[in-house]
């Protein structure tokens, strides 16, 4: 279980899911196609470098580290609550329903938690 929760933020996303990750990589693998593709010869419409210089933005969004590794938001209510509680995640309080810093995206994620546990699309 601690090897999981390594990759769980504190608000119960799991980070490697994170639309940042997704975006990024999904960024990093077209600017590299393109890339390949011009080195064979092919020319691209006007803004070509306009959006290379959108997709490294994109690029850009990837987290280095995970949430409790430091990465993500660095002054995020979320983890300083935890933190401050002795909290593994927000799926430990018995008042998360309530709270004002979880958007209402991570409050359905965080029910299937205290049910469930840590529980993976890949498990």
């Amino acid at each position: 279980m601690d090897k999981k929760i390594n990759s769980v933020g504190y608000c119960g996303l799991h980070c490697p899911e994170c639309y940042k990750m997704k975006v990024s990589g999904a960024a990093r693998i077209l600017k590299k196609e393109l890339e390949m593709a011009e080195t064979k010869g092919a020319s691209f419409f006007e803004g070509y470098s306009e959006l290379r210089t959108t997709l490294d933005g994109l690029i850009g969004l990837r987290c280095t580290k995970f949430c409790r590794q430091g990465g993500g938001k660095s002054l995020c209510e979320i983890r300083e609550c935890c933190l401050e509680r002795g909290f593994k995640g927000c799926w430990e309080c018995s008042d998360f329903g309530n709270c004002k810093n979880l958007k209402e995206q991570f409050v359905g994620n965080i029910r299937r938690m205290k049910e469930k546990g840590i529980v993976f699309k890949s498990d």
